[in-house]
């Protein structure tokens, strides 16, 4: 997908039926829950997910929407810091007030069938539409981190759209979520793990050290798909852009660090932010040049050399040294200012999430996509797989146009615009 203006649009009309409160089922005792310092790292930007289902219903619309609030509200007694409000301290820093004022959830209908949906132009068809914006409920109440909007389309097709605070929470922790949300609403009896909000395990050391600089090494010629593909990628913007040769380019991979984590404590169900954004960087003269195991292996060092234990808890160290100012990622710094920079790309891999297994009680989805309309210059690039299931990946773009041309002007192919019909061929 990519966000550009596209002459086969079809715009439809959505009217907004309904909006209610969906409170956790258990009560719990109201506490302040501080954002960790690596939750700090994350600026305050929403995050968007949405679910398309294609006439799923064995059931009237009406029953499946009072089934859907009747779940969350379930799985809000364990995910109860979605249903708090955001708050600031004397020095304006966030943290997460666990109130359960609850998650804001909107009923919609769209006059169109769910196969017009162009997945071309998520800024002009998802974002202010499918997925619904975080907004005060009253002007007493304070930010909601999380809101939901379900809408049904004229074909009996729908699509449940979910919106996230990002300092709240990663990709993985809200994940997390939905396939509790699902288990639940399926009566599927399978124990998911309870999600784990203590930030014991992410806490500064007593004398907060940062390093100077990233040790660089290599670790074998074994490289994952998604290293090549962001090669590929790099590699692809370079040449296509003509980017002069001297230029200094980058391209950053986002790492959780969960995995890398476990040996300190933290768990696999962490809830929150476990982020860190390496990154691999070398004039365009090479990355153009070199071969595409070279690129690769520049990828894989960067991430093998800043994804460890000491890189994390150094990034923990860096925020507590600098509260409140907010720490930014070197991918998206222009340089020092005293030489000129050249272009920049972030991925991020959604290939571990299961976004077609949402089942909430009527089929899986015909389609799921993250929508993360930020990223600057740099843009924001997350390769998920296809829900043909045959191996093969749709890969969501959120870039600046210049990039979105480049990469369409490749004449290998190897990435193609996906087509406005493809709700209606799925």
């Amino acid at each position: 997908m990519a966000s550009v203006n596209s002459l086969i649009f079809k715009d439809y009309e959505l009217k907004i039926v309904n909006t209610d409160v969906i409170v956790p089922a258990l009560p719990m005792q109201q506490h302040i829950l501080p954002l960790s310092n690596l939750d700090l790292t994350i600026p305050p930007v929403s995050v968007h997910v949405f679910f398309c289902y294609k006439n799923p219903f064995p059931r009237t619309f009406g029953s499946a929407l009072s089934h859907l609030r009747n779940s969350l509200s379930r799985v809000l007694a364990s995910y109860y810091v979605f249903a708090g409000r955001l708050v600031t301290d004397s020095i304006s820093l966030p943290k997460l007030h666990c109130n359960s004022k609850g998650v804001l959830m909107t009923q919609a209908y769209a006059a169109a069938p769910l196969s017009t949906l162009d997945l071309y132009n998520p800024d002009e068809s998802v974002e202010g539409k499918l997925v619904p914006l975080l907004s005060k409920p009253s002007e007493e109440d304070c930010l909601p981190v999380f809101a939901v909007q379900v809408t049904e389309f004229s074909c009996g097709g729908i699509v449940v759209g979910c919106t996230f605070d990002h300092r709240i929470a990663d990709a993985y922790s809200a994940n997390m979520l939905f396939t509790s949300w699902a288990k639940i609403s399926r009566n599927d009896s399978t124990v998911s793990p309870n999600p784990t909000f203590s930030r014991s395990k992410l806490c500064p050391r007593d004398s907060p050290t940062c390093c100077a600089e990233l040790k660089i090494y290599k670790d074998g010629k074994n490289y994952t798909k998604l290293e090549v593909f962001s090669a590929y990628l790099w590699k692809l913007l370079i040449c296509t852009q003509k980017v002069q040769d001297t230029l200094n380019c980058k391209i950053g991979i986002v790492v959780d660090g969960r995995p890398r984590l476990r040996a300190i404590g933290v768990s696999a169900n962490y809830f929150g932010n476990v982020l860190i954004l390496p990154f691999a960087e070398s004039n365009a003269h090479y990355v153009r040049n070199k071969p595409l195991c070279w690129s690769a292996g520049l990828i894989h060092d960067a991430i093998q050399s800043a994804a460890n234990e000491e890189n994390f808890q150094s990034l923990i160290d860096l925020v507590e040294t600098t509260k409140p100012t907010p720490v930014l990622p070197k991918i998206y710094c222009r340089g020092d200012g005293k030489e000129p920079s050249g272009p920049a790309v972030l991925v991020s891999s959604g290939l571990r999430f299961p976004l077609y297994e949402f089942d909430y009680g009527w089929r899986k989805p015909t389609f799921g996509s993250y929508h993360f309309p930020w990223g600057g210059e740099a843009g924001y690039v997350m390769p998920t797989h296809s829900p043909a299931g045959d191996g093969s990946w749709i890969v969501y773009m959120h870039l600046p146009l210049k990039k979105i041309y480049a990469i369409e002007s490749d004449l290998n192919r190897v990435l193609v615009p996906i087509q406005q019909d493809f709700l209606a061929s799925a």
